[in-house]
């Protein structure tokens, strides 16, 4: 029986990509799509009309449907202190309808412990198999020789929560070297892992 949406991005560990804004946790609206992207790359997003009250202030409104199943979130226009900006400029607007996307995402797993005030997901212990360390030696003598869409490959059979153990630091008992660490976080090796998932990253890179 295959995992449930909840299931699969509720275990994610989104802690790396958790920005601060004054005393609040922001997780990253770029990975944060990303990652939902690569689990489904069916998925899909949409902005509905902003409401405007009479004081100025502004709520956005991001709705996200993910194979059958689909989420309306809300969210107004904040300054970093959290408080609702009278007459927000593009900018604010724009930076409000990310995060409410993300909050948006939160509803179907991925990053909800932040938003509860936990530091990481509540998430069942995975444990390496031979076949696991195996795609690590496989995946870092790619990465040695530069062979980035060889490596793409092998990593793209793997889900987030098994690939974080296969590539985690050698001095954690990970297969990757150094050298082969850094290689993955390539932008050559990103495209390579793309391509591999069928994942088109457009419009991905801009950060709020």
């Amino acid at each position: 029986m295959s995992k449930s949406i909840w299931e699969t991005l509720s275990t994610i560990d989104c802690s790396e990509h958790v920005e601060k804004k004054g005393q609040f946790s922001y997780l990253a609206w770029t990975w944060a799509w990303a990652m939902v992207k690569e689990h489904y790359p069916e998925a899909d997003y949409l902005l509905r009309d902003d409401l405007v009250f009479p004081d100025g202030t502004m709520e956005v409104r991001v709705e996200v449907s993910i194979e059958n199943l689909c989420h309306a979130m809300w969210l107004p226009v904040l300054d970093f202190k959290n408080k609702a900006i009278p007459n927000p400029n593009a900018f604010d607007i724009n930076s409000a309808r990310m995060r409410c996307l993300v909050k948006c995402l939160a509803m179907f797993g991925l990053g909800h412990y932040i938003y509860a005030g936990e530091s990481l997901p509540q998430e069942k212990a995975i444990e390496e198999s031979p076949e696991m360390i195996r795609a690590g030696a496989e995946i870092n003598a790619c990465l040695e020789k530069d062979d980035f869409y060889g490596a793409a490959e092998l990593w793209a059979e793997w889900d987030y929560e098994e690939i974080k153990l296969i590539a985690r630091a050698p001095s954690k008992g990970g297969q990757l070297s150094t050298e082969s660490r850094k290689k993955a976080q390539s932008t050559e090796f990103r495209m390579a892992l793309n391509e591999a998932k069928g994942i088109s990253m457009e419009g991905v890179g801009e950060k709020i």
